[in-house]
């Protein structure tokens, strides 16, 4: 059995434990109205319990001592190069920092954003037959949702850079590398299991906004949906 295979295994075992625990309670519950957001949460749980679990359960001092790390070595860096360029750049500095831990990546925010109204984007480049079904909006937060006609999402989330918000991003069996889009830099997130969504983040400084195009694509699928993001006026 490869690695795949039993991490696949487990998240079965796991899934039918949870079922069996709760099936009692569950059939006799009301029914619940989630948000589209926490909906997307669970989703991404559910494709990695393993990882979910053990990013929640890792001791605190470990936490603490590998945030304080990220943060020095990314204070000094940008310390050292980017606050002598232009405002734009010493804007992101003060406005965001990007901790990396064993298995996920946090984008973590402080300031105030520019605005103070979600704009609509969208992407106008989608893959053949992918149609936009749903737009859940929070307060600093908008997740889109789009589909194709045999049920497989993708999706475009933004939220404004602001102080108390925070991108959370599993590295677990993905390849994370540095890109552009459109002249902005960002992270490719490019899973390397076939359960397992890929996704492309970037900032935009000007606008105060952090991106993220998710889904079952390649890389270059991504990064063109990425490029083609703009603003819309929404149906939904």
């Amino acid at each position: 059995m490869t690695d795949e295979e039993l991490d696949g295994f487990m998240r079965r075992v796991l899934l039918d434990a949870i079922q069996l625990e709760w099936s009692d309670f569950l059939e006799n519950a009301p029914p619940v109205e989630t948000s589209k957001h926490y909906r997307h949460q669970m989703r991404k749980m559910i494709a990695n319990p393993l990882a979910w679990y053990h990013k929640i359960t890792r001791p605190i001092w470990e936490k603490a001592f590998r945030a304080v790390a990220a943060i020095l070595i990314i204070c000094s860096v940008a310390f050292g190069t980017l606050m002598a360029a232009n405002p734009t750049a010493r804007a992101a500095v003060l406005q965001w920092v990007r901790e990396w831990y064993e298995t996920h990546i946090v984008y973590r925010y402080s300031g105030e954003a520019s605005l103070s109204k979600m704009p609509q984007y969208g992407i106008s480049a989608l893959p053949n037959d992918y149609v936009e079904i749903d737009r859940s909006e929070l307060p600093g937060y908008m997740s889109v949702t789009y589909q194709n006609p045999d049920g497989r999402n993708l999706y475009l989330d933004y939220s404004l850079v602001q102080q108390g918000s925070a991108t959370d991003f599993v590295t677990e069996d993905m390849v994370v590398s540095d890109i552009t889009v459109n002249g902005l830099p960002g992270q490719l997130f490019l899973s390397q299991i076939s359960e397992q969504t890929s996704a492309v983040t970037w900032i935009d400084p000007n606008q105060d906004i952090q991106f993220t195009v998710d889904g079952f694509a390649d890389e270059a699928v991504l990064l063109h949906m990425a490029e083609s993001v703009s603003l819309v006026k929404s149906t939904k």
